[in-house]
């Protein structure tokens, strides 16, 4: 697989504070990656050097294997498509807007047209053409910005939390499109999001911020709390769970949803962490089964379907959540 994007040594900071530090990262073409972190990591700002919005203050960034410099910036961001979190829509009517980058750059009227009415279908917007942009809900608004993007067929589509408004009909539409996007059209997808669940089941590949730098671990089943090094646990005040003998430091576990077990018995085992709880989201991603069971802490599951019928698991199904200490990382 082809790299669109490949980050080295790049730092950035705003006055004198610094936002994003990054050591190396190498993003995919024609795959979804998925930048998870909490509010202030970092995910905005790596965003917007990506949409070459901003240049980094030091090191080197390549697009498609060349380097790009601050007098390319304006000519790049033509190539890529980016929707901010909160997207602002221009006076008139919801086709005018989603028509104004094609009418900046030149197109015929005729085939300007028919553009627009591909992506006002492909986001369900046909109904609402005629409508003034500004009247528009939240999650309407940032679907309109969505068709504004992609009616310019970017190289590159960079989405800042695209589901934060969206209702569950609309986060469907966007969450299919984008598969869709990554997998027939082999565009180049890059989101954030602090949603483990969703970028777990959108996403080819997760990256992971805390406080503006690449994560060890991945933050899927990440857990805060207080480190008995004594007892090799770590108590979340919810559960204690148990770590790798030697352990010393540390505040935080992360637990790859491959590793955890769903059983709807209690196993005989020898893993140490073992948990009941309550299943409360199931979806089919890629041939597998992604559930997320409440288990005074919500812990992510891959299973196959094969391992959903044996173990009977279903929405509202009791189970029982298992992992090995040596499975738990701890940062």
């Amino acid at each position: 697989m082809s790299t669109a994007y490949s980050l080295q040594g790049v730092d950035f900071a705003y006055a004198a504070a610094p936002a994003l530090t990054i050591e190396r990262l190498d993003i995919a073409a024609g795959a979804i990656t998925a930048v998870l972190g909490g509010n202030g990591a970092g995910k905005s700002t790596l965003l917007r050097l990506l949409a070459f919005l901003d240049p980094p203050a030091h090191g080197t960034l390549l697009y498609f294997g060349t380097p790009v410099h601050a007098h390319d910036l304006p000519r790049r961001r033509r190539q890529v498509g980016f929707v901010p979190q909160d997207p602002y829509l221009l006076h008139g009517t919801v086709s005018s807007n989603v028509e104004i980058g094609l009418e900046l750059r030149g197109t015929a009227t005729s085939e300007r047209r028919a553009r627009v009415a591909d992506a006002l279908e492909l986001l369900a917007l046909g109904p609402l053409a005629n409508r003034p942009a500004r009247a528009l809900s939240g999650g309407e608004a940032q679907r309109v910005a969505l068709a504004r993007v992609l009616v310019l067929e970017p190289e590159v589509l960079l989405l800042d939390e695209p589901f934060t408004h969206l209702d569950r009909a609309g986060h469907e539409l966007v969450q299919d499109l984008l598969v869709r996007i990554a997998e027939h059209r082999s565009q180049t997808v890059v989101l954030t999001t602090h949603d483990r669940a969703l970028a777990r089941m959108l996403a080819n590949r997760i990256i992971s911020i805390v406080d503006g730098r690449l994560a060890e671990a991945p933050l899927v089943n990440v857990m805060s709390g207080t480190l008995d090094a004594s007892r090799g646990e770590l108590d979340t005040g919810r559960l204690r769970i148990h770590v790798p003998d030697g352990v010393r430091q540390g505040t935080r576990v992360a637990v790859d949803p491959v590793h955890v077990v769903l059983s709807r018995e209690p196993l005989v085992s020898s893993m140490r962490n073992s948990f009941p709880g309550r299943v409360t989201e199931l979806a089919e991603r890629g041939g597998e089964v992604h559930v997320v069971v409440d288990a005074g802490e919500l812990w992510h599951a891959v299973i196959t379907h094969a391992a959903m019928a044996d173990q009977a698991i279903a929405l509202g199904a009791t189970v029982w959540v298992s992992f090995k200490s040596s499975a738990v990382e701890v940062f």
